[in-house]
């Protein structure tokens, strides 16, 4: 007893400077300080809050941010107290407009949008994104990155806010006519166990399962193909006109008919949906290039899908490494819930087949990953890269 007493004393004595200096950090962290850090890195993680967000996924957060150009800047912080009015104090000290972020120790995320409108973001589209993550199931269930995550594909466009908003469950509306629909149901559970009862006599039975033959997959295939053809024929044309009677820039006017040329090549020698979707890619080149906007940022799985894309790691099926890739929101959550996403299919050879899955040798859809992978897409295709 006599000798665990020093021994206490010891040990608070030697943990007693560290636990203040703890708390004198996080309670002298002001809004200046993180301020003047996100003036040159969008992203701020205090080091104690290292166990909820790492380096490593502020790193990505913060590439994330920088490459699809979003005016978004994220702080995680040991704030307990009053984190909204933290949020309102660090637009106030930070020179540029954006959407400011907060996660306090322990607090659900706070947003803000600077006073002026030069955000980019819309305040219906602000507090869709807040609405959803802290009221959502799956978002309360997940960890701060994916939240973050999800946060910054709602920035990004008010078309997937909008679609994510839509998917918050509506509680549960009890009124005269529901209860009396449940009474009734009550009423008839002995009628419906018998009819399961029934029906599971009955599936004991065997059945004839009669696949679609490939004819009927063929002509599934066929019809799609042409819709598509369709589509793009006019477009193509509008576009020659376009490219034709552009008058500015004669780099942009270099690249743009490049793409259009190469558009025009593959349209025209189209053998299946994979040529297809490439022709639609090389115009959308031809588009960025006209309208002097930035390189295309297609989703690698599907360049048909919409929405911002961003960074994702993806290994393929019986394959040991992992890849870093450009997709979608809904193929990124595809692949966190090690689903296989949806993607352009190859059909020319005797079985369809992902297009990525082509040897590289044999298809520039492969090799560059539709321009995803790499620039010089179009150049490929006008020297006869060969394409599967």
């Amino acid at each position: 007893m006599y000798r665990t007493l020093p021994a206490l004393l010891l040990v608070l004595l030697v943990l007693w400077p560290t636990a203040a200096a703890m708390a004198d950090t996080k309670s002298s962290l002001s809004p200046s300080t993180v301020a003047e850090h996100l003036a040159e890195d969008p992203v701020y993680v205090h080091p104690s809050r290292g166990a909820a967000l790492s380096d490593e996924q502020a790193r990505e957060l913060r590439e994330r941010i920088v490459d699809e150009d979003l005016n978004v800047y994220i702080a995680v912080t040991p704030w307990r107290e009053a984190p909204e009015s933290m949020v309102t104090a660090l637009i106030g000290r930070s020179e540029g407009p954006g959407v400011f972020l907060a996660v306090g120790d322990g607090g659900p995320v706070v947003g803000r949008r600077s006073s002026d409108d030069r955000s980019g973001v819309s305040r219906v589209t602000l507090k869709q994104t807040l609405e959803v993550l802290e009221q959502r199931p799956d978002m309360i269930r997940a960890d701060l990155e994916e939240r973050l995550h999800v946060a910054l594909d709602m920035l990004g466009d008010e078309r997937v806010a909008a679609r994510e908003h839509a998917c918050l469950s509506a509680g549960p509306v009890l009124d005269p006519r529901l209860a009396t629909a449940l009474l009734w149901g009550l009423a008839a559970l002995p009628l419906l166990a018998l009819v399961v009862w029934g029906m599971r006599r009955r599936s004991r039975r065997p059945l004839r399962v009669m696949p679609l033959s490939e004819a009927v997959v063929g002509t599934v295939d066929s019809t799609e193909q042409e819709t598509t053809r369709r589509e793009l024929e006019p477009a193509l044309v509008s576009y020659g006109r376009r490219v034709s009677r552009f008058s500015g820039n004669h780099a942009r006017a270099t690249t743009a008919l490049e793409a259009y040329e190469a558009a025009a090549k593959v349209l025209d020698t189209a053998e299946d949906m994979a040529d297809l979707v490439g022709a639609r890619v090389l115009l959308d080149h031809c588009e960025a290039a006209l309208s002097g906007d930035s390189t295309p940022r297609h989703c690698f799985f599907d360049p048909r899908h919409e929405g911002q894309t961003g960074k994702a790691r993806w290994r393929a099926p019986a394959s040991h490494r992992s890849v870093t890739v450009r997709a979608c929101a809904r193929c990124r959550r595809d692949l966190k819930e090690h689903r296989v996403p949806m993607t352009v299919l190859a059909s020319s050879g005797r079985v369809a087949v992902p297009y990525y899955a082509v040897p590289a040798r044999e298809s520039v859809w492969a090799a560059t990953g539709y321009g995803t992978l790499a620039p010089d897409l179009a150049a490929r295709v006008l020297r006869g890269d060969d394409r599967g």
